[in-house]
């Protein structure tokens, strides 16, 4: 089986495996997967407000149990991942273990990994700045909150960037498994990124579907501005993933940062209603700082991206 073969098994697993949450739902009845409704309760039984934090969200789901639907969407990438660990060479799963180390599969020195790290935050806080900016100008329905000079918003960030649920439940299976899967056996770096961002973003199809956004924005707006906007965002966003997990030696911990970061959990680039954060333009306001930054890097790297040395491919033996 070819690398090309194996991450399309991957990314089938990660739509089969998807369906699992729908399916759970009409087995219990109907009405788990009304996820905003079963948070609201939650928070009003216990105080502690929805966000995209796995820490808070698991302790509304002890209160709403629907909620570990929700968990489990989030999860599915990083299952499919594991499924095709399962069912690879053992040097396949051993790097995949070497990629939790922080200072990455070649143990890059702490000192550099700390500068590393703090770029990432560093970058990725003035793109959502910049994003914010440009929603001001831009007027509409957002809320700027946000007060820079609070030392409460660093451990917000901190927040962001090692606890979103989606960059800790997903990025295991994004990057972990399916970067390897193709950089492992020669693809290059900005190839396989922009592979992995299209997949990406191509993988939450399904919930857009689901949430009516064709119909509400209108299947041409849809095709045309809102789909091409989010898909520049997730193929934005897995460069700059690529590129710091490079730095750091192959480590998984830089693309679950630069995910969670992009989420923006923190509203730095301004808080919106769920209406306004589903149109064209708040994805392409989001992508386009992600897009400087991403050329900047391709030119500094020569379209490299501070390309490990492939390691052999596994064997199907």
């Amino acid at each position: 089986m070819t690398h090309w073969h194996r991450f399309g098994l991957f990314f089938l697993l990660s739509i089969l495996l998807l369906a699992l949450v729908p399916l759970i739902d009409l087995a219990a009845g109907g009405g788990l997967m009304d996820f905003q409704a079963q948070a609201n309760r939650a928070s009003e039984a216990t105080g502690i407000l929805w966000t995209s934090n796995l820490v808070n969200l698991v302790r509304l789901a002890l209160v709403e149990p629907g909620l570990w639907l929700l968990v489990l969407g989030s999860a599915v990438p990083t299952l499919a991942g594991l499924i095709l660990l399962a069912m690879s060479p053992a040097a396949a799963r051993q790097r995949f273990l070497a990629r939790l180390n922080p200072l990455g599969i070649q143990r890059t020195s702490p000192l550099s990994a700390l500068g590393s790290y703090g770029l990432i935050i560093l970058l990725l806080v003035t793109a959502l700045i910049i994003a914010g900016g440009i929603r001001y100008r831009l007027g509409g329905s957002y809320i700027f909150a946000v007060d820079l000079a609070s030392l409460s918003l660093w451990p917000a960030i901190l927040s962001a960037a090692f606890l979103d649920q989606g960059a800790v439940l997903e990025e295991g299976g994004w990057r972990g498994v399916g970067q390897s899967v193709l950089t492992d056996a020669g693809v290059s770096p900005l190839l396989a990124a922009i592979v992995i961002g299209l997949a990406w973003g191509l993988w939450h199809v399904p919930r857009d579907i689901f949430a009516g956004l064709p119909g509400s924005l209108g299947l041409d707006t849809y095709l045309a501005f809102y789909l091409p906007a989010f898909l520049l965002g997730t193929v934005t966003t897995s460069i700059v993933a690529i590129y710091f997990m490079n730095r750091l030696n192959g480590a998984l911990l830089p693309a679950i940062m630069v995910h969670g970061l992009v989420n923006d959990s923190m509203g730095l680039s301004g808080i919106a209603p769920i209406e306004v954060a589903l149109t064209p333009v708040h994805q392409i306001t989001k992508a386009l700082p992600l897009l400087a930054i991403c050329l900047v890097l391709i030119a500094l790297t020569k379209g490299q991206l501070g390309q490990l040395k492939p390691s052999p491919p596994p064997s199907d033996n």
